[in-house]
């Protein structure tokens, strides 16, 4: 076999395995070249909003009427006194209308001391044939508070020391008149003495209202400081009114 056969035999078989590479090739420039047919669309998805928002939503409503994270160190309050009416038990009339004040100061986070004093006038008639009786007086408390469970009510986010929390008390109620017959704690029958002094054990909460109200309510165990009839009884206070603190 001369030369030349020998040349054009192995052209022929390097044609025949670049054949398949170049289709390939070809294959792959075609499918490149070919226009996208492919569709794209948008849509918007609604998303409902979490619980949890919600819930904290509320929680910094409630926070902001309550004043939970206000950190007050002192506060005054301001109220009417209760509106007291003709006593049932007694064949007597007793109306008193009066105004009270009250100053509270922490001595630490959970533990306070208050003092109030309550100027009243009282329309007063010791039997139904007696002549109706006018007098003016004053109620004074002197008390310690234990909020025990105000660092609890900090650690959950609801309250920030403002007084706003569960407390136990123990409070001297006084009352000052000649024709004085009661304490914050006490109604007394007879009026002999100049000055009244009674003890009472409390357990109450309170709580802010707004910026510039609050409300406290308390139920416990008064006694007399000199021993008198009924020496032990239960208590009960609701004061509602106006307070500013800082």
């Amino acid at each position: 076999m001369n030369q030349t056969s020998i040349f054009n035999l192995a052209a022929r078989r390097g044609l025949l395995l670049c054949l398949p590479l170049c289709l390939s090739l070809l294959r792959l420039a075609t499918a490149q070249t070919a226009p996208d047919t492919t569709r794209v669309r948008y849509s918007e998805e609604t998303v409902a909003e979490p619980d949890s928002l919600r819930t904290s939503a509320v929680k910094q409503s409630y926070g902001k009427l309550t004043r939970l994270q206000i950190e007050e160190q002192s506060l005054w309050k301001l109220g009417l006194n209760s509106f007291r009416g003709a006593l049932s038990t007694l064949p007597v009339r007793y109306t008193r209308y009066g105004l009270y004040l009250i100053y509270e100061r922490k001595l630490r986070s959970d533990l306070s001391v208050m003092a109030e004093l309550a100027p009243d006038f009282t329309r007063y008639r010791p039997a139904e044939d007696a002549l109706l009786r006018k007098r003016f007086s004053v109620r004074s408390q002197l008390a310690g508070r234990f909020y025990y469970n105000l660092d609890q009510r900090i650690r959950k986010g609801k309250s920030a020391s403002n007084f706003s929390a569960n407390y136990l008390s123990l409070a001297v109620g006084n009352g000052f008149g000649r024709r004085a017959h009661e304490t914050p704690f006490y109604y007394y029958q007879s009026s002999k003495p100049i000055v009244r002094a009674d003890l009472a054990l409390l357990y109450g909460l309170q709580r802010r209202l707004g910026q510039y109200g609050f409300v406290d309510f308390n139920v416990g165990i008064r006694t007399k400081l000199v021993p008198e009839i009924d020496d032990f009884d239960f208590t009960t206070t609701l004061r509602l009114g106006l307070a500013m603190g800082r």
